[in-house]
């Protein structure tokens, strides 16, 4: 292996793993009232209880390669598995469908993965290296409709010698790939199955449980594959149910009808803290909430100037968004690239806009009209989202601008929506970072070919981001990668098409007769870890 592969691996794994240790805090289980029913007797959890996890907002399907939304990695990461899994405690990329780590040839183009051998598929497929090439061709076809096509950018092709290995031609040195091969929307789906069905609905794959039933937009069941390859999970039944009125949600998790709500917010969490058969618990997060704005194939035609959008960043009080809403329970982001993210430098906070109400209402009287310019503010539905909406519709407002319009839509809508031309002015958006790598990061947000487009930018200023996130990829130097992604959050920021709003911080709760139970800095949550207490 080279010196430039070994450096890239140890220094990934040591952020990673820092970052992830550094952020982990106790569980809180504060005195209170009436335990949760869950919580029951020494003894009462068992194999005929079925695990009930409560969401707010919708899975939009089963579709590991399809699909991007945390509702769906949820269900989709407990049916499927990826090569390798990054360790929530140590960082390091585990191998899962590998066996080993990936082997590099001496200029970093040629990778070799020997695999898991007598793995199958939940409807009886062989998992072996055909099935993998098979997975990254439909991520590579732009017929198909990868969430995540870039996850695959750098293959150039593939070969499988035997049965049990892989090997990946790369068209650069990339020095994320195994990160990547980590990612849930690289999980390794059966040829049959998708040939023959549709996983959006009828998922199928290797992991530690199988797909039962649905209700669309209400609930999914989930059983224990008793046919899996590796330890057998503690717990046998899950049904996941969207209850969108997190108030209510919380109720079930207050009469044990719910045992464990993956993402909670500040407001609901006097609740559960005091209930005593309730834990609230905090984990290292990578993902950053932001507010994106369109200055080409917007709604109006305002969103051009530069100075309008600086006005606009200029209205966004993310600290007071920060302190009062989330109670601390963030932190405040000053650039598109975070401390956890490889690529970030101190230098990338130097760009930020900072709130300023009066130095926006400036901007807006020195151009007689643009206090008064509609922007139709596209909003999610979701509980997080909506606050977010009204908030800094309120702040905006004090800002100076007299016609910030709010559109809400159900979440799946909004997946949608927020990539169709014309559309909105400005929307609010996140990314949970599961790679940690700022190229994954600006790539699928910003990129103006293979991004999602949700964030628009001038002709000339695409193209710089374009050209930066390119070098970016392209090489496993790290100095060149670091210098190329800080190029690119400078552009965002000066030219204020990204406000940057928080760093988030995993918020979950759990019932007391569990243990184990811990999101990954993605957000993500596998039920195979977790176990019945006492």
């Amino acid at each position: 292996m080279k010196t430039w592969k070994k450096l890239v691996s140890l220094t990934a794994a040591c952020a990673l793993g820092l970052s992830l240790l550094a952020g982990c805090s106790g569980t809180t289980t504060p005195s209170g009232t009436t335990p949760g029913a869950s919580a029951g007797t020494e003894g009462d959890a068992g194999e005929g209880k079925m695990f009930n996890i409560v969401l707010t907002a919708p899975f939009t399907g089963f579709d590991p390669l399809r699909t991007n939304d945390s509702a769906s990695t949820y269900v989709n990461a407990q049916i499927y598995e990826t090569l390798y899994r990054i360790n929530p405690e140590t960082g390091a990329y585990d191998p899962l469908l590998a066996v080993s780590e990936p082997e590099y040839s001496e200029d970093g183009l040629t990778v070799t993965i020997k695999l898991r051998e007598g793995v199958t598929f939940q409807d009886g497929t062989p998992f072996n290296s055909e099935a993998v090439k098979y997975t990254f061709e439909l991520i590579q076809d732009p017929d198909f409709g990868s969430a995540r096509a870039s996850i695959a950018g750098s293959i150039e092709s593939m070969e499988c010698p035997d049965e049990n290995t892989i090997v990946f031609h790369l068209l650069y040195e990339d020095g994320v790939f195994q990160a990547k091969l980590a990612h849930t929307n690289s999980a390794i789906v059966s040829p049959t199955a998708q040939q023959n069905q549709d996983l959006m609905t009828q998922p199928c794959g290797t992991g530690p449980y199988s797909f039962v039933s649905s209700v669309s937009g209400s609930n999914v069941v989930l059983t224990r594959n008793d046919n899996y390859w590796g330890e057998a999970p503690a717990i046998k039944d899950v049904t996941m149910t969207i209850i969108s009125d997190e108030s209510t949600a919380v109720s079930r998790m207050e009469t044990g009808e719910a045992d464990f709500m993956p993402k909670i917010s500040v407001e609901q969490l006097s609740r559960v803290e005091n209930n005593a058969g309730l834990t609230v618990t905090t984990s290292e997060a990578a993902q950053i909430y932001y507010l994106g704005m369109r200055a080409t194939s917007s709604v109006n035609p305002v969103m051009a100037e530069k100075d309008f959008r600086t006005a606009l960043a200029m209205g966004i009080d993310k600290e007071g968004y920060v302190e009062y809403m989330m109670q601390g329970y963030a932190e405040v982001a000053n650039s598109v690239i975070g401390p956890k993210i490889f690529g970030y430098a101190e230098e990338a906070e130097n760009h930020n806009i900072a709130y300023d109400s009066e130095g926006a209402k400036a901007i807006l009287d020195a151009h007689p009209g643009w206090a008064d310019e509609e922007i139709l503010f596209l909003v999610p539905s979701t509980p997080v989202y909506s606050r977010m909406g009204e908030y800094f519709q309120s702040s905006l407002t004090q800002a100076g601008f007299n016609n910030i319009e709010i559109e809400t839509m159900d979440w799946s809508a909004w997946l949608t929506e927020s990539k169709v031309d014309g559309r909105y002015d400005i929307t609010l958006a996140a990314w949970s970072n599961v790679t940690r790598d700022g190229s994954e990061l600006m790539e699928p947000n910003f990129h103006s070919v293979n991004g999602q487009q949700r964030v628009r930018l001038l002709p000339e200023d695409a193209a710089l981001v374009d050209g930066y996130i390119d070098a970016s990829k392209t090489t496993s130097n790290a100095e060149v990668r670091t210098e190329n992604l800080l190029n690119c959050n400078a552009v965002l920021m000066d030219e204020a098409y990204v406000q940057p709003i928080y760093n988030s911080t995993n918020l979950f709760c759990y019932s007391n007769s569990y243990t184990g139970i811990t999101l990954d800095a993605g957000g993500t949550f596998y039920i195979l870890d977790f176990d019945y207490a006492g």
